[in-house]
Parts: C-alpha cells; structure tokens; sequence
C-alpha cells in the first residue's frame, strides 16, 4: 500500500499546506453559493452564470497576469493579486443584485487565478 504522507521535510510542509488550501476552497466556493442564493436572494442560474463568467475571465487573465509576473517580478504581482482578491472578497457583502455579484466574483476570481 502506498503511503499517504509524505517523508518528513518541505515535501511534507507542501502536500499539508494545499490540502489545507483544497479543503477552504471547497468551503468558500460552498459558502459563496449559499451566501449568494440565501442571502441575497439570487435566482441559482444567476449565480452559476456569474461564476461561469468568472471562471472564463480567470482563465484569460491568468495568463496576461503571469507574463505580467515574468516582467515585473512575480513578488509584487502576486501581493497585488492578493489585494485586490481580499478587496473583491470584501464588496460580497455590498452585492444585492446581479451586477454587483458579477463584478465581485469576476474580481475575486480572476485575483486568485492570477
């Protein structure tokens, strides 16, 4: 049977630390629906439209983002990223209608992805 864990050292510091970032994304993807549907009363094709569209420009922006990174230093990108991915978790909460919700997810999203 093959081992679960890692031998003790970096490689184990690593495969702890995404299983931590798997398990609180499941959790706030989870949570953000809930939060989206119950809260704030949008229809749920309304929210999967909006993450779908989120998940697109993710994807474009990702790449732009990482040869921005190759030019300018990728320490610098990535704090920005992480700015404006806590900005744009923040603004959730002033979300009451579909627009709103689109930009937020749109930002938060492609922050993380880049």
């Amino acid at each position: 049977m093959p081992r679960l864990m890692p031998a003790p050292g970096p490689q184990r510091v690593l495969a702890a630390s995404n299983f931590i970032y798997t398990i609180g994304s499941g959790l706030y993807l989870t949570a953000g629906v809930l939060f989206f549907t119950e809260a704030v009363h949008l229809p749920a094709g309304q929210v999967g439209f909006g993450l779908g569209i989120a998940g697109l420009l993710a994807l474009a922006l990702g790449v732009a983002v990482g040869h921005l990174a190759d030019r300018h230093g990728a320490r610098g990108i990535s704090a920005a990223t992480l700015v404006v991915q806590a900005l744009a978790t923040a603004c959730f909460v002033l979300a009451d209608s579909f627009w709103p919700f689109a930009l937020a997810v749109c930002a938060a999203a492609a922050a993380k992805a880049a």
